[in-house]
């Protein structure tokens, strides 16, 4: 999805201050609001465990986040003349609206059922799903150097789901890792749509607006057959949900309006750091298995060659030479 923030939306920096580096800080903002997010979705889905809480299925938390989101991002809207929300493609809209709610309950289901920490860390694939999907859908190339991303992205993938397919491990289900990967797929796919969108001519304030109001509709829906009607002391973090996603979108697009991507690649995994501590403060969750970190870093570094250009073949070919 293409950055929704308005630069005077946000408070700037001194003039000092290189561009790049406030785009770090506000990249970092975005990843602590996601951590705090996924620490709330984990604890009153009942995916701690713990006694006596009365629970609200993943669905009606997502539909709630969407409608307080929509209504804190309001006046940012408003801004905007009517024709440039004029829909144009109706279709493609929709289903890129579908998949991102689908992502989202995906992800969402996946913190009820196992740690932040080895969730976050598995949704790193989905960079590594956008090539892939971009080479079949848009026709785009995939270099050398992509290859080896995708095959270490899928390794560290394999690593960290190891103990949770074990089936010693019955704490997590079994399969339940593949929640958070097939989570990253529909983003993955809702990304190329948002792509395929912009090549046609939809603007940025057309995208991220038409998926900010069409989210509600659409996730009304599937809440519907799951419904409990949230008590008085849900309320506040139903609002605070809505307040961080919202916060979460305009970071996010403040980040990327002042620096460039391959900048803020790394930044992005403070994400998986943010959410470890989250855990482990919030829920008493350590990540404690050596698997996890070693498929998570192997995970980042794929990422890391998706950002910068290396010349992996070329080093490749010399050492084959010598």
């Amino acid at each position: 999805m293409r950055p929704i923030a308005d630069p005077k939306t946000l408070a700037t920096f001194p003039t000092w201050f290189p561009a790049e580096w406030q785009g770090a800080f506000w990249k970092v903002v975005s990843c602590a609001c996601f951590a705090v997010i996924n620490g709330i979705v984990r604890y009153w889905s009942g995916g701690t465990g713990e006694a006596g809480i009365e629970v609200l299925p993943v669905n009606v938390m997502m539909f709630f986040q969407n409608v307080f989101g929509a209504l804190l991002l309001l006046p940012w809207l408003m801004k905007f003349k009517l024709r440039e929300f004029k829909i144009r493609y109706p279709v493609m809209h929709l289903i890129r609206v579908v998949t991102a709610v689908g992502g989202i309950y995906l992800w969402y289901l996946s913190l009820k059922y196992m740690p932040i920490a080895e969730g976050v860390a598995l949704s790193f694939t989905g960079p590594i799903l956008t090539v892939i999907g971009a080479r079949f859908f848009l026709g785009e190339k995939i270099s050398f150097q992509r290859l080896i991303a995708i095959a270490l992205s899928i390794s560290g993938a394999i690593m960290i789901s190891r103990p949770i397919f074990s089936l010693e491990n019955s704490q997590l289900f079994g399969f339940v890792a593949l929640l958070p990967i097939c989570s990253a797929l529909f983003i993955a796919f809702n990304k190329l749509l948002t792509r395929q969108l912009a090549m046609l001519g939809e603007t940025p304030t057309a995208l991220a607006s038409y998926l900010l109001i069409l989210m509600i509709p659409v996730s009304l829906f599937p809440a519907v057959f799951d419904w409990i009607t949230p008590s008085a002391h849900h309320w506040p973090w139903l609002i605070l949900l809505g307040l961080l996603a919202a916060s979460a979108h305009l970071s996010f697009g403040k980040a990327y309006q002042l620096a460039e991507v391959t900048f803020l690649t790394p930044f992005g995994f403070t994400k998986f750091f943010l959410s470890t501590l989250v855990g482990f403060f919030a829920f008493s969750e350590i990540p404690s298995s050596w698997s996890l970190w070693i498929g998570t870093f192997i995970i980042f570094t794929s990422i890391l060659l998706l950002g910068y250009k290396i010349p992996l073949y070329s080093i490749a070919k010399r050492f084959r030479s010598s």
